[in-house]
């Protein structure tokens, strides 16, 4: 998957995406100048991460993008 893709499935920003993906919080490989993702790698990080929502934690791929409270 393209960082463009991405960014619609996980509905974040693209630029968010680059963040994420240079801290190694979604796994992914560069090719060149170009980054590409697997998409079961994705959905993978997206059901695994507990998101924390209920109890008004920080969502750690939000922390990890630095967008924190």
């Amino acid at each position: 998957m393209t960082p463009s893709e991405v960014a619609a499935l996980l509905k974040i920003h693209l630029k968010t995406v680059y963040k994420l993906a240079e801290r190694g919080v979604i796994p992914g490989n560069r090719i060149g100048r170009s980054w590409r993702f697997s998409r079961s790698d994705v959905l993978e990080l997206v059901s695994t991460k507990p998101m924390g929502l209920a109890d008004g934690a920080e969502s750690p791929l939000r922390a990890a993008a630095g967008g924190g409270k």
